[in-house]
């Protein structure tokens, strides 16, 4: 298979053909309270923001907008896009719009508390939609269940660190007579102490611990999901870490946006090992999703004590050491009379425990996963049950297990308990979608310079955000209608009724 490629103007076009533009331009919806009347519509403005994700720079969209030939072509896609979409839309100005008009925007009307409240609400539909138009989440019907969740039924999401694009400035902590203390700046030219920052600085940096240690910056969430091919993933919904360690909750509360609007178009849900076992216990119960999400691995200090809480340490098959969680005795009745077998959850899996020559706990196998039965109980939240085998050798039966906590409340359960652990072959076959979401952070800082954030703030980092969020979307998109067109004149070729859809890819000017 071929890899596709899009030149400079092929990534514009996609953008300013995309329909996730318009929707969401219509959802912000966005008159000045004061001043002249503008000159482009809020689909324009907008649209020079997810522009400068691809150039790496809001003046260079200005630049290359204020050329007559680009701004006409840019303006007839537009135009074009409006009238085969049937959008009760203005169309663009007789000017391109400028640098000043898309930072007025994001700073008067996005990058405000309402603004990032609005976009949490409008953005989430206009992505799934977009999804939906390639094939994925679909509300009803579609491939995969359950017990065998598909990759286009999935969801995946990571988080990530922004570095700022000033460096923070040096602080001094001084003691004060009544043991207070207050935090003083120091001039990098005369070392005089102030009570305030001497240049430029962020001031909404937290430190937050990455993989290089603690540092100052910002801290953003993402949830994406996608087709097999290049050009197929759809960002889904994008968040800000208020506060460092805040990134389960972000990510679990940010899915619930998508669940809002996906329902049960999604089958699982894949994370790193930043889920435990309460967020996990979260997203089964509320929102009915499968999680695959890294094992935690304990640490030789975390197994070197005597477990206090109750958890027994066991060998695994592999040789170390593992918490396990008893889940009790089942039985099955033989004709020479009961059959019992000790099993517990050690490593995400389901086990059965026996003692070693010293007495001490062992496994001796590991249970198959089986079938996954998921149940909505009166008060809407989600059951499920899973059926694991247990190969007796005496006779093989089905055990059926809940990862619920239960009325105790011990997230032990689900930590230890996965519904889909690490070796399983659905999980093989899904967890690597993850690595993605790490792409596409990857990608987004590429479009900054050295990495850091072209925005102040951690609001107009979260709009710069979604833009490069918008701009990943409307090349799928693109590559959706590109194949459709293409897929049109070949059947028109062989005598079949075609229905003529207008050519959106315009030539070059």
């Amino acid at each position: 298979m071929s890899v596709e490629h899009y030149n400079t103007w092929t990534r514009i076009r996609a953008v300013l053909t995309s329909p996730s533009l318009y929707e969401l331009a219509r959802a912000i919806d966005w008159q000045p309270p004061v001043g002249k009347p503008r000159a482009n519509p809020d689909y324009v403005v907008l649209a020079y923001g997810i522009l400068a994700r691809i150039t790496r720079s809001g003046i260079r969209v200005e630049l290359d907008l204020a050329d007559q030939h680009t701004w006409a072509a840019a303006r007839d896609l537009m135009v074009d896009t409006i009238d085969r979409s049937g959008y009760d839309l203005p169309p663009p100005g007789p000017r391109p719009p400028a640098w000043g008009h898309w930072r007025y925007l994001r700073n008067t009307r996005l990058a405000t508390d309402d603004g990032v409240a609005l976009l949490g609400r409008t953005y989430p539909p206009v992505a799934l939609a977009a999804a939906r138009r390639i094939g994925l989440l679909p509300a009803t019907g579609g491939p995969g269940s359950l017990t065998h969740p598909d990759a286009s039924r999935c969801v995946y999401g990571d988080g990530t660190l922004v570095r700022p694009m000033y460096r923070p400035p040096q602080t001094i902590e001084l003691a004060n007579d009544d043991d207070s203390t207050t935090i003083a700046y120091s001039d990098p030219k005369t070392g005089q102490l102030l009570d305030h920052p001497p240049g430029r600085f962020d001031p909404d940096l937290r430190a937050h611990h990455g993989q290089g240690g603690p540092v100052l910056t910002h801290g953003y969430v993402c949830w994406h999901t996608r087709g097999s091919n290049p050009y197929t993933r759809i960002d889904l919904a994008a968040a800000h870490i208020p506060e460092p360690g805040a990134e389960a909750e972000t990510a679990v509360t940010l899915l619930g946006d998508i669940h809002r609007v996906a329902g049960a178009g999604v089958q699982a849900a894949i994370y790193d090992g930043a889920l435990r076992g309460t967020h996990i216990e979260h997203i089964m119960r509320r929102y009915g999703y499968l999680v695959l999400a890294k094992q935690h691995t304990d640490s030789a200090s975390d197994l070197a004590p005597a477990d206090l809480t109750g958890t027994r340490l066991v060998r695994t098959p592999e040789g170390r050491r593992a918490r396990s969680y008893p889940l009790g005795i089942v039985t099955h009745q033989l004709p020479t009379g009961v059959c019992h077998h000790q099993i517990a959850a050690a490593g995400g899996h389901v086990v059965e425990l026996d003692l070693d020559e010293r007495g001490d706990p062992v496994i001796i196998r590991r249970l198959d996963r089986g079938p996954i039965k998921r149940a909505r109980r009166a008060g809407g939240q989600y059951h499920f049950n899973v059926g694991y085998q247990l190969d007796c050798p005496l006779e093989s039966f089905t055990v059926w297990l809940s990862p619920h906590p239960g009325k105790d409340g011990d997230t032990r359960r689900p930590e230890q308990l996965r519904v889909i652990p690490h070796t399983d072959p659905d999980s093989q076959r899904l967890y690597g979608l993850r690595s993605d979401a790490e792409s596409f952070h990857s990608n987004y800082k590429r479009t900054l310079i050295v990495d850091r954030a072209m925005s102040l703030g951690w609001r107009r980092g979260l709009v710069d955000l979604y833009c490069f969020s918008l701009y990943n979307n409307a090349l799928a998109e693109y590559r959706h209608r590109s194949h459709q067109d293409t897929h049109r004149a070949l059947r028109g070729v062989a005598g079949a009724p075609v229905s003529r859809a207008p050519d959106l890819r315009l030539a070059e000017r």
